[in-house]
């Protein structure tokens, strides 16, 4: 048997295109309809800039109307002028988290807001105080928000809020999520269709988001992300991403607006501010409920993902816990990939394992030490080595890859029914010893 066999998820890419044309065109069973490339038209403009391009008072700082893009793959990106991002990040790791997305995403997105947990200037880029917009009296009562107010001080005396990094901090972040949505709609309103919320570790691939987007009807008031549930609530996962059409965050700031001491209370006895965002939204007139958006956001890295059919044909919206190293590689292999095919043809998995992981494997001669490729199947056989489970994986005919560990050896296989027009897209992989 071939190493080639052994190591390539080779789907058949007609089975590829041909699920990407139904996934895509249904935009992944919602009840939203496709409508065609969505504008805002001039009236739509003129709200938000006016004929001399003045800028919009927003409560903290004014936000830029617009400005000239620097990297020429930014131009044509149809829809981005619908869109703004919004990215979360804290005072403790801004320095080490902020600068690569100030040099890649947002040098396309003309609209983009950073929130933390203390104002500053940050080579140009305003960053907004979310916790700042938290009601004085649960500043004043809340013990895990005096973090805040030592960060501040820290700060204010001139020194580094980095020394500050722990849980302390950590735990102030759930408090962020509902001001900072409440903020960015009323800095952008109406003027923009799409609001897309990121983390400082999260990346978005602008060339899989916007033609997502298109799919969608701005008009609904759409929450769309990564589907976790905790108790009886479901919610899109902060990390991965997650969207609110400009309907559903208006209803999510005047909803939180409208009863924040309530909302603040409920904060400070949950675990997790993006769980609250669908309960405030949930209690909306009329409620508002999740859009299932995964597999297109999702919450893995291009070395934790299990690289199966749920994924494979699919476009890849975004990216988590991914370092500056990670997001500037994805970012460089997103726009080789608009110079060579344009701005319409989506980025599938396959193509980010094609680009990412089939060279590693080749390399390692289709052997990873230290990596849990997810095979979940516990194997009777093949226990005694990693030289025996890989043996045991190529005896046995559905298996494409394999996982080694002292006394365990599990395997992974893989049964596309409906992927191939008659073809099997079963084949041989042996991508991982751990």
């Amino acid at each position: 048997m071939h190493n080639s066999q052994r190591i390539l998820l080779a789907v058949s890419c007609l089975s590829c295109f041909a699920v990407l044309k139904l996934l895509w065109d249904s935009s992944f069973n919602t009840r939203f309809p496709a409508h065609g490339r969505v504008h805002i038209g001039s009236d739509g403009r003129i709200a938000y800039v006016n004929a001399a391009g003045a800028d919009v008072q927003h409560g903290q700082k004014k936000v830029a109307s617009k400005y000239e893009l620097s990297d020429p793959l930014c131009a044509d990106l149809d829809g981005i002028d619908d869109l703004a991002i919004i990215l979360k990040t804290g005072s403790t790791e801004i320095y080490e988290k902020l600068p690569i997305h100030l040099i890649t995403t947002f040098k396309c997105v003309h609209n983009h807001l950073v929130y933390s947990d203390a104002p500053q200037d940050f080579a140009g880029e305003h960053v907004r105080d979310a916790l700042a917009l938290v009601s004085k009296e649960a500043r004043a009562e809340r013990d895990d928000l005096e973090q805040h107010r030592l960060i501040h001080e820290h700060m204010r005396l001139g020194g580094d809020a980095s020394d500050l990094r722990g849980d302390k901090s950590w735990y102030l972040d759930k408090w962020k999520f509902l001001p900072m949505i409440s903020d960015a709609y009323s800095a952008f309103g109406d003027s923009k269709k799409w609001y897309f919320f990121i983390e400082a570790d999260t990346y978005v691939s602008l060339y899989n988001l916007l033609p997502w987007l298109s799919k969608l009807d701005y008009k609904e008031s759409i929450f769309a992300g990564a589907q976790v549930m905790i108790g009886q609530t479901e919610f899109g996962h902060g990390g991965s991403g997650f969207l609110l059409s400009a309907g559903a965050a208006k209803a999510m700031s005047t909803t939180y607006r409208d009863n924040q001491k309530h909302w603040e209370e409920v904060i400070a006895k949950d675990c997790c501010g993006d769980k609250v965002i669908a309960e405030v939204l949930r209690a909306a007139d009329p409620p508002i409920h999740l859009l299932r958006a995964f597999p297109l956001i999702q919450g893995e890295t291009l070395s934790s993902l299990d690289w199966s059919e749920t994924h494979w044909c699919r476009p890849a919206v975004t990216w988590h816990h991914v370092d500056a190293a990670g997001i500037d590689k994805l970012w460089q292999f997103d726009h080789r990939w608009r110079a060579k095919y344009g701005a319409t043809r989506p980025i599938l998995f396959k193509d980010y394992y094609a680009a990412f992981i089939q060279p590693r494997l080749i390399s390692a001669n289709g052997s990873l030490p230290d990596w849990d490729n997810l095979s979940g199947k516990s194997a009777s056989a093949g226990r005694e080595s990693s030289d025996e489970c890989r043996s045991h994986c190529e005896q046995t005919g559905s298996c494409v890859q394999w996982a080694w560990r002292p006394d365990s050896c599990k395997i992974g296989s893989c049964c596309a029914s409906g992927l191939g027009a008659g073809q099997s897209a079963c084949v041989r992989l042996g991508r991982g010893q751990n």
